[in-house]
């Protein structure tokens, strides 16, 4: 027997009549295997003093010397069956008996007991089935490594009567970030069961296309499955003529079926044994990733700057048809292409490596990694464990009241020049390092003391976070250092998931304590570093959590250099305070971040004060906008072409009056038509909005929409009798309606500014703006 390594990729469990059994699947980049475990328990805790005696559940309980965050003894109970876990709790809500982590899934209670991050060591017999080596009880232990993966991207193509035309596929072989090989087909629908050429097939029925496809998937065996809205259209249709032909829907490592669940609110999703199923729009939002609107199209020509082959809507159901009919080569090409986009932008963005990374550091499978409870869950849980304490159930926690946002200083409004920003790197996770906060230190906050500005006291010895937090930001330097933008994000998405975990209430170690310390202490912090630039001679213009933005008020510029030097002497200003009146070591670190030439806050719409969290910038000749209009998606592409070019030119000191004129002018001569379209997603499907109908889900229902997935975007104009869909063929443009909401609000911004207002300007009460 030899030791192999490999990567995890799904988990499940069963039940037996009298046992559990946990798998995995997962691969070492040459064949797949399956690890199982047999005879496996079920572990939860009660207290000890609780008399728990069911007769109708085989059960054994061990006494040992863990705790409860009240310091109470407890007991593990043992159970052999999953299925007991539901007349457990019945016995236990019936006898008032609470229970401790009795909701933890049984494959990561085995994960994270041993430490085993994605990555493994095994070691065992094994026999081979259907091209798949399956371990029975191996020996395992955490490994480190990177596994090379096989990634499918495939995308269907319908007909206007539900018909399946084809189906293609494009997979690739990575190896350190390159594709070591490459397999490419289309099986097509055709009268004719003859091979086209080398990439093109076709068949003489759907059926015989589902059969290939699946033939295929086992053929060419992907560890994971890409595509755009993979799952709630593509999946979801085959799925569905699967059942209409009485085929098995078996793409699984090992022929299982695939199940295709939709959560609420989430999405849908796929399990597929020995597969992961990644949808293009729900990754990239996960990894942070904005666009216009999520339309293939629109993403692959701005990461690609390459579109689809029919890019029009309007026309694309009609031109499908017509290529199926008279162009099948066209129609393949058009297919294949998709599926090569999406490959393509996974690859340029690096999704896939940043995602298994994220699986190295937070330990959880490719299928839950934005689950940062559970991620918390697995650093967490048995580091507390080895400290001798257990943590209760999530449904358990009581949240108290919500903690304490971030510190926003209200911006002082108007144009602004030389500008400097000055940011806290990591500033949360920087809190809980400083502060030792964390859940663990709160229970043992007698030992050692030390207090935060507010009070909250934690112990300064006895802690497990920030720990974790100081070896993910080694991880992070590192991969800064190794220029590893990936592992480097992947760090961050974790990190600064920490503090909203904690604040959560579907945190098992929730307590309104811990988030309300770190924002009270970042409030003290933002507020000391401003009496620090106050005493400097600067003023303050703005500040926001972990930003401070200031100016030198005689007009003098500071160079970099003196930027850099002023954010360094700030952190050993409140180095010496943080020691000398908290007695801890400061691990805050203050980075300069740039500069702006010009800077401008504009008046809160439609209320006192000035506009928070929203500025628009230039430094060396080029615009920036935050919380701005201008990068926003719910806005028309006419606001933000005319906010980009309003700011560029009252940057520069023109005259707005005929600017201004002429855009709205030229509106109403129908030169911007094509850029009145307005998109926005649907949080629910549109039939189910009843008590409240807003616009864009007018223009939705207004849309025939009888497709296997449920609608989750609308584009749509404004006519003159209301919203429409786009291309429902109704134009009568409102262009008052994208005067008065649309350029009247972003102009305003500005004229208010100058003592001058939008319709008075626009009335010709008057003659110029300067």
């Amino acid at each position: 027997m030899q030791i192999r390594r490999g990567f995890l990729l799904t988990s499940h469990w069963t039940d037996s009549s009298s046992a559990l059994t946990i798998s995995f699947y997962g691969t070492d980049g040459v064949r797949p295997f399956k690890l199982v475990f047999t005879n496996q328990k079920i572990v939860f805790f009660i207290q000890r003093s609780a008399q728990f005696n069911p007769s109708h559940i085989d059960f054994e309980r061990v006494s040992g010397g863990l705790k409860n965050f009240a310091h109470l003894d407890v007991d593990t109970i043992y159970l052999k069956r999953y299925r007991d876990v539901s007349l457990v709790k019945e016995y236990c809500e019936n006898n008032a008996i609470l229970t401790y982590e009795l909701d933890i899934r049984p494959p990561e209670r085995f994960l994270m007991e041993r430490f085993i991050n994605g990555e493994l060591e095994f070691i065992g017999a094994f026999h081979e089935q259907q091209g798949v080596d399956i371990y029975l009880n191996p020996e395992v232990r955490s490994a480190a490594g990177k596994t090379p993966l096989k990634t499918l991207s495939f995308d269907i193509e319908t007909g206007i009567n539900n018909e399946l035309y084809s189906i293609g596929m494009h997979q690739e072989h990575q190896e350190d970030g390159h594709a070591e090989s490459q397999k490419q087909i289309v099986l097509m629908l055709n009268d004719k069961t003859r091979i086209h050429n080398d990439k093109l097939h076709f068949f003489s029925s759907e059926k015989t296309i589902l059969l290939q496809f699946i033939k295929l998937i086992q053929e060419w065996d992907p560890d994971i499955i890409i595509g755009w809205h993979v799952i709630g259209f593509d999946l979801k249709f085959l799925e569905k003529k699967c059942h209409q032909y009485n085929l098995d829907f078996k793409l699984g490592r090992l022929g299982e079926e695939i199940r295709i669940n939709e959560k609420k609110g989430a999405g849908f999703f796929a399990d597929i044994p020995g597969r992961v199923v990644l949808d293009g729009p729900p990754t990239l939002r996960a990894a942070f990733y904005q666009f216009k609107n999520f339309k293939l199209e629109t993403v692959a020509t701005e990461i690609l700057g390459v579109g689809k082959d029919i890019a029009s809507d309007s026309g694309k159901v009609s031109e499908i048809e017509r290529r199926f009919k008279e162009d099948k080569l066209a129609l393949a090409k058009y297919n294949l292409l998709d599926c090569t986009l999406v490959i393509d932008i996974f690859n340029k963005l690096n999704i896939i490596n940043q995602m298994i990374k994220r699986c190295h550091i937070s330990g959880l499978l490719l299928d839950r990694l934005n689950v940062s409870t559970a991620a918390f869950d697995h650093l967490y849980l048995p580091r507390l464990h080895r400290n001798g304490f257990i943590a209760p159930n999530r449904i358990d926690i009581v949240r108290d009241e919500a903690a304490t946002g971030g510190l926003v200083i209200e911006p002082k409004a108007g144009l602004h020049q030389n500008v400097s920003i000055f940011d806290f790197k990591s500033l949360y996770p920087s809190i809980i390092m400083t502060f030792k906060i964390d859940p663990y230190s709160r229970i043992q906050n007698e030992i050692d003391p030390i207090k935060t500005p507010e009070g909250f006291r934690f112990s300064k010895t006895k802690h497990i976070l920030p720990n974790i937090i100081e070896s993910l930001m080694e991880q992070r330097q590192i991969a800064k250092d190794q220029n590893d933008p990936s592992l480097s994000q992947a760090v961050k998405i974790l990190m600064n998931s920490f503090y909203g975990v904690m604040g959560s209430s579907r945190c098992r170690f929730y307590h309104a304590d811990l988030p309300t310390a770190i924002t009270t202490t970042g409030h003290w912090i933002l507020n000391s570093a401003m009496d620090f630039f106050r005493n400097r001679g600067f003023e303050i213009i703005y500040g926001d959590t972990d930003s401070i933005f200031i100016k030198n008020p005689n007009g003098e510029v500071l160079d970099a250099e003196e930027n850099n030097l002023l954010a360094k002497d700030l952190d050993a200003f409140l180095n010496k305070i943080l020691r000398d009146q908290f007695n801890v070591e400061s691990k805050l670190i203050c980075e300069f971040e740039k500069t702006f030439d010009q800077l401008f806050f504009s008046r809160a719409r439609g209320g006192e004060g000035t506009a928070k969290k929203r500025y628009t910038g230039i430094r060396n000749g080029q615009l920036e906008f935050k919380g701005m209009e201008f990068i926003r998606s719910d806005w028309t592409d006419l606001a933000k072409g005319f906010q980009k070019e309003l700011y560029q030119m009252f940057f520069l000191g023109e005259n707005l009056n005929q600017y201004i004129k002429k855009y709205i002018q030229d509106l109403k001569d129908k030169k911007y038509d094509d850029q009145l379209i307005y998109t926005k997603r649907l949080s629910k499907a549109p039939h189910e909005y009843t008590k409240n109908i807003p616009i864009h889900v007018r223009a939705a229902l207004k849309i025939k929409h009888d497709g296997p997935y449920r609608l989750k975007e609308v584009s749509y104009i404004i006519n003159k009798n209301g919203p429409e869909p786009v291309n429902s063929g109704i134009i009568d443009y409102d262009y008052e309606h994208y005067i008065e909401k649309q350029l009247k609000p972003i102009a305003n911004d500005i004229l208010h500014s100058l003592g001058e207002d939008f319709d008075s300007f626009i009335n010709g009460d008057q003659l110029s703006l300067f």
